[in-house]
């Protein structure tokens, strides 16, 4: 069985996007993502949103913006984000469904990337590209997972349970950083922290979260999701929550 690493790109369907898309509703993460980057903001019009998912920080931004293009691959959050900002009415988005260097993509003020591991890791022609300046005029601002919060979605505890193997929790921050360096770029870094609670509406919709997460089949490990979420999950409003704080690192440059 396959990790959720691994299994990033084919996990999205409509409703694993819709359960994100419950968990951003609740959470303060662009309101922090926001607030670290204030000189940012007041010198940028347009923004570009790389990996901009189901538009967790593109919507934010496009309230702020003139204009934000968002670049996302997976076509079930392509469609979640141009559904969010037609319900919002925000005529200032435009999606680019591809991946980063598969459609022409021209500057922007502003350019945001957010937990896009394989992009702002070693040896990325996209950090490279920034580098040298040739896609934001005004400014950058990366997001990476940071030491500490809570064990995401008890991960440490379930994957030696059922997977027979330890979750390895990777905060990457430090080898973004690093690549920066190495490009010439010395960035500012800006630690958050903010809620990701995720909502359920019933305990056996959790249990369908975590055996999709997880790559689980079979009663057996449905059974044992079944009684220690039981445990674990709020019970708040009629809902079941799993808890969750999450820190991150704001990587962020202007550009001169």
């Amino acid at each position: 069985m396959r990790d959720a690493k691994e299994r990033s790109r084919g996990i999205w369907n409509e409703r694993t996007v819709a359960w994100y898309e419950r968990a951003n509703a609740r959470s303060d993460y662009a309101k922090r993502f926001l607030e670290a980057i204030p000189d940012l903001l007041a010198r940028s019009r347009t923004a570009l949103d790389v990996g901009a998912g189901f538009g967790a920080l593109a919507l934010p931004l496009a309230r702020l913006m003139e204009r934000v293009t968002a670049v996302e691959p997976a076509p079930a959050m392509a469609a979640a984000l141009r559904g969010a900002a037609a319900r919002a009415r925000l005529g200032n988005v435009t999606v680019i469904e591809a991946t980063w260097g598969g459609a022409p993509v021209p500057a922007h003020d502003l350019v945001v990337c957010a937990h896009v591991s394989h992009l702002l890791g070693r040896g990325s022609s996209f950090l490279a590209t920034l580098a040298r300046g040739e896609l934001a005029t005004q400014g950058v601002a990366l997001v990476r997972d940071a030491p500490g919060g809570d064990d995401k979605f008890f991960f440490g505890e379930l994957y030696p349970m059922l997977l027979g193997r330890p979750y390895e929790k990777s905060c990457g921050f430090e080898e973004t950083e690093g690549e920066l360096e190495r490009l010439g770029v010395r960035p500012k870094l800006t630690t958050i922290e903010y809620g990701s609670d995720q909502p359920f509406d019933s305990l056996e919709e959790a249990c369908d979260f975590w055996m999709e997460y997880m790559g689980l089949e079979g009663a057996e490990p449905r059974a044992y999701l079944r009684g220690f979420l039981a445990g674990r999950l709020r019970r708040e409003n009629g809902e079941w929550v799993a808890p969750f704080r999450k820190r991150a690192v704001v990587i962020h440059w202007a550009v001169t």
